[in-house]
């Protein structure tokens, strides 16, 4: 169900690897991984929405769907939200944890 949550942390933590090699301090490599993370769930449901009224809607075609319909989250489906809810939870659980963490080292 909670698919995304691992492909977020995992963004958020490759994220936080490149930053240390980069000499990145860890509080913003962790924020910033959070940022992509919940950026890369976001997007993949704003496509799948719009696949979805492009097939209910459009005829098929997506030049028949209006501008932006991606971004109505308010008609996406309850496993959509909760997905997206889930993952930005999820990271940004890491981002603080991890950000308390560092702090202490």
């Amino acid at each position: 169900m909670f698919a995304h949550v691992p492909v977020a942390i995992a963004i958020q933590l490759v994220s936080l690897i490149i930053g240390r090699f980069l000499q990145v301090p860890t509080r913003p490599a962790l924020w910033l991984g959070a940022y992509a993370g919940v950026i890369a769930c976001t997007f993949r449901e704003i496509a799948q929405h719009e696949y979805r009224w492009i097939e209910a809607y459009g005829h098929g075609l997506r030049a028949n769907m209006p501008v932006l319909e991606g971004l109505k989250f308010w008609d996406w489906n309850r496993h959509s939200i909760e997905e997206t809810i889930g993952a930005i939870l999820a990271v940004v659980i890491v981002a603080v944890v991890g950000s308390r963490w560092g702090r202490k080292r």
